[in-house]
């Protein structure tokens, strides 16, 4: 199991900020104007950057490498609509796998932290791919401790 700690959870006005929890990676944001309509209603598209945010911030914050990946499949189900100045909680996990095949499914929950409603939930297909050879790879060893932090919660 990830000892998951706080480091670097600076509270980010407005923007973001990234705490983690024992079971997933956990992202939050605050909804700003960037985000919504002009009805205060976020767009569908705000979902998918803030999953991808929390993916990339969840690989910072636990690997030393960076490892290069593709992101093969995205999946959004909406279920009720945040607002502008809404506290977002983006939970990440990490699902099914393939190691040899390099493919990986993150798992994602969106919910309003204040409420505990949640908003939406969706995956991302990623793989591994070395740019030099042009090829998929294997599951970095590296990556594969992130693994444990996604095995109790699925969508």
């Amino acid at each position: 199991m990830v000892q998951m700690g706080t480091k670097g959870c600076n509270p980010i006005p407005l923007g973001g900020e990234v705490s983690q929890m024992a079971k997933g990676y956990i992202y939050e944001h605050v909804v700003i104007p960037h985000d919504v309509t002009d009805q205060s209603i976020t767009y569908d598209v705000s979902y998918l950057e803030w999953a991808s945010t929390a993916r990339e911030r969840m690989m910072v914050e636990h690997l030393e490498s960076r490892p290069r990946i593709l992101v093969g499949e995205t999946y959004i189900r909406y279920i009720t609509p945040a607002f502008l100045y809404d506290r977002l909680e983006i939970r990440v996990t990490v699902g099914d796998h393939n190691v040899n095949k390099g493919r990986v499914r993150l798992n994602f929950r969106f919910s309003n932290k204040a409420s505990g409603q949640m908003l939406a939930e969706g995956y991302q297909i990623i793989f591994f791919y070395d740019w030099a050879s042009g090829k998929r790879i294997p599951i970095p060893d590296e990556f594969l401790k992130l693994v444990d932090i996604g095995t109790v919660e699925k969508l």
